[in-house]
């Protein structure tokens, strides 16, 4: 799940091509009827095309030669791969297809890159019209032959193939004006540690929910360092090929193109609940309905007290397992809440009217997750309602960078904790911060200083203390006479009324300031 994020323009964003790598165009040429097998392998290299050797010269290392029994002596692979009727000395990757002719091999790479290229062709034409998710999986299902669904990072299904309804447990996808995996389903992947695993990966992988179920093969979406969901594919009409992991590859990154084209505007057809609470916390005002679904999947009300955390690890790294582990791990601490996940922090929000937690529960909720993952923590005040979910984000950053900035004293930060220098920052643009010390406690500081008097140790021990006399006496070690008579002296040398509430406000911020200036 996700926070705020920059995200590319969708025409800028490079696409994937569908180039195969050894091991695949190895078994798509077993398929057609050539026995053949990789002699050498070429590790992940991706090929765009093949071509005749002719005994001189060498393509480019992404373009595999067919040689044949005249041309295998003279040819030198180096960093070029090869399809060849006889072995082939070199450190190059090789298929060798024994018993069968170039011309007849070479004619089928070339159908193979052909497949390819229309392949990516027709996925491209459905970027290009702006087609909505749903057509690119019903498109993967028939270049698959199997079905497909795509689900966000809440497991909210975004789009499938007809097919699949079919295919998975009556229990698997629940209709509602949106489908979804259902909550039980899912508390079983998230303490599923190797389904987190699965989290992590750039190239399409293979799961198995259970031994009894249907392999699956996946590939994530991925936006920069965030996660934004998942395109399934269920094995069901015939068994996976390699090739189809390259297929399922271009699929997830053009369905994210179309998903960043509906989030931009061109087609509202899809937000997820994640995009609706990105509004709420950010000062954007969802569409009613938007919002009353999001309040009615949570089982809250609009006007209940919330509250805002963020935490982030002390120390970036690449975003990995520990970072779903934890995501997981917050669900727990805080089943009722709602958890976004972006790259390196976390953000919870808690219903306070749904949840009692007092700050100190908070604390201790929050002390072993900071130790065990090395977090800090920024913390709300609680707000009135999703009206002001904007406002406890905003706190909620204030905090968390507060506690960056005091590097380790302390884990968790509320907003209450540097409120006060939160709000003196917002005048430093329109008048320095020394201007705003009361002139009277400048007066007892000059006055000490010239006559070697504690006027001003004395007064700030006195407010400090709440006015308490004895606390007072005993923070200052004087007797209460003592105390009593500075009391008098001072409120006479700088004109000060104690008993004013507002005087006494002034006179503790302006001490903030005087302690805390650089």
């Amino acid at each position: 799940m996700r926070l705020g994020r920059e995200e590319p323009d969708m025409e800028e964003r490079e696409l994937k091509h569908l180039y195969p790598t050894l091991e695949m165009l190895a078994e798509e040429l077993n398929l057609a009827g050539f026995t053949c097998r990789v002699a050498r392998g070429a590790g992940p290299r991706r090929f765009r095309a093949a071509r005749r050797y002719s005994g001189r010269g060498m393509p480019a290392p992404d373009v595999i030669c067919v040689v044949g029994p005249g041309d295998s002596a003279a040819f030198r692979t180096g960093d070029n791969a090869c399809v060849s009727t006889t072995p082939v000395q070199g450190k190059g990757g090789c298929i060798l297809c024994m018993n069968r002719t170039p011309d007849a091999l070479l004619d089928a790479l070339l159908d193979i890159f052909e497949r390819c290229r229309e392949t990516e062709a027709r996925m491209d034409e459905l970027v290009y019209r702006n087609a909505d998710p749903r057509q690119l999986c019903e498109l993967g299902a028939d270049l698959l032959e199997n079905p497909i669904c795509i689900h966000d990072d809440w497991f909210v299904m975004v789009a499938r193939s007809a097919e699949l309804a079919e295919v998975m447990p009556p229990d698997y996808v629940m209709s509602s004006s949106k489908e979804f995996i259902p909550r039980a389903i899912v508390e079983d992947f998230k303490n599923d540690g190797e389904y987190l695993e699965t989290y992590v990966h750039r190239d399409a992988r293979m799961w198995q929910p259970s031994p009894e179920g249907p392999r699956c093969l996946y590939a994530n979406l991925w936006e920069g360092s965030v996660y934004r969901g998942r395109l399934l594919v269920v094995e069901h009409r015939r068994a996976f090929r390699r090739l189809d992991y390259a297929v399922a590859e271009l699929l997830a990154q053009r369905a994210l193109v179309l998903l960043d084209r509906s989030r931009s505007g061109r087609d509202r057809a899809y937000r997820g609940m994640d995009d609706v609470v990105l509004d709420l916390l950010n000062g954007r005002q969802p569409e009613p309905q938007e919002e009353q679904q999001l309040l009615a999947m949570l089982g809250w009300r609009r006007e209940e007290r919330l509250l805002c955390m963020r935490l982030e690890p002390q120390v970036q790294s690449e975003a990995g397992v520990a970072d779903h582990t934890l995501h997981s791990d917050l669900f727990q601490v805080f089943p009722q809440g709602y958890i976004l996940f972006s790259g390196h922090q976390q953000c919870v929000i808690l219903n306070l009217d749904r949840q009692d937690m007092t700050l100190p529960m908070l604390r201790h909720s929050l002390s072993p997750l900071c130790r065990d993952y090395c977090l800090y923590a920024g913390i709300s005040s609680p707000v009135r309602g999703t009206g002001e979910l904007d406002v406890a984000y905003l706190q909620s950053r204030v905090a968390l960078e507060k506690a960056f900035q005091l590097g380790g004293e302390r884990w968790a930060i509320t907003f209450s904790d540097c409120a006060l220098e939160y709000m003196l920052s917002r005048t430093r643009e329109a008048m320095p911060l020394r201007h705003l010390v009361s002139p009277e406690l400048n007066r007892l500081i000059e006055y000490d200083r010239e006559k070697g008097t504690r006027y001003y140790e004395t007064l700030r021990a006195y407010l400090l203390n709440e006015r308490d006399i004895p606390r007072t006496s005993e923070a200052l070690i004087i007797h209460r006479t003592t105390l009593l008579y500075r009391l008098r002296k001072l409120q006479a040398i700088a004109s000060i009324d104690l008993d004013e509430p507002g005087r006494r406000l002034q006179l503790l911020i302006s001490l903030w300031i005087l302690d805390h200036r650089g």
